[in-house]
């Protein structure tokens, strides 16, 4: 047996939920993206902007830098699905990697958190449920580096460098993402 010689929570659950945080980082350098094409700002710039936010506060501000133009409805439907996906992925983070996990038996993961509101937040889920919010965030990082290449080539016309991935089709618009927590579920 390798490392953790004791028992942290089920294997497979901790192993997805070192992908979710990976994928999650990964996702976030789509937020620096979105905000650049978005605002047709330069991606450093855009950075720089996006580091000191919390991620509810990025999608306040691309939402802010939406709202100063007119903008095709494709897009407009494409940048908002983003945004939608952005809070849901937040929220399955932050239960997730700010949480206690216990194993139940049946393959089974309890879940215990307790949000900044002091809310406790307890649940029961799988270790294939922990993977779906990864390989969900997988998705929405190609979806949101697709969108946002696709806004600075074909909306604000970028000028294209040798090398540079150029977009001219708009992804399609991918399911928003489950939230892990079933309390957060719409009904």
């Amino acid at each position: 047996m390798g490392w953790p010689t004791y028992l942290v929570a089920p294997p497979d659950s901790v192993h997805a939920l070192g992908v979710v945080s990976i994928n999650f980082a990964r996702f976030e350098m789509t937020n620096n993206w979105m905000l650049a094409a978005v605002a047709n700002i330069g991606e450093q710039d855009a950075t720089v902007k996006a580091a000191k936010l919390v991620p509810g506060e990025r999608v306040k501000l691309i939402r802010s830098a939406m709202a100063r133009r007119e903008w095709p409805d494709d897009v407009a439907a494409a940048i908002t699905r983003y945004l939608k996906a952005m809070e849901i992925f937040t929220k399955n983070r932050n239960v997730l990697i700010h949480s206690n996990m216990a194993e139940v038996g049946d393959n089974k993961t309890a879940i215990f958190s307790v949000s900044r509101d002091a809310q406790r937040r307890n649940f029961v889920t799988t270790p294939e449920d922990i993977r779906r919010v990864a390989d969900e965030l997988n998705d929405y990082f190609w979806f949101g580096h697709t969108l946002s290449n696709y806004i600075a080539s074909e909306i604000h016309y970028a000028a294209r460098e040798e090398g540079m991935i150029a977009i001219s089709n708009l992804p399609e618009l991918l399911p928003l993402p489950v939230h892990i927590d079933p309390a957060e579920r719409p009904a």
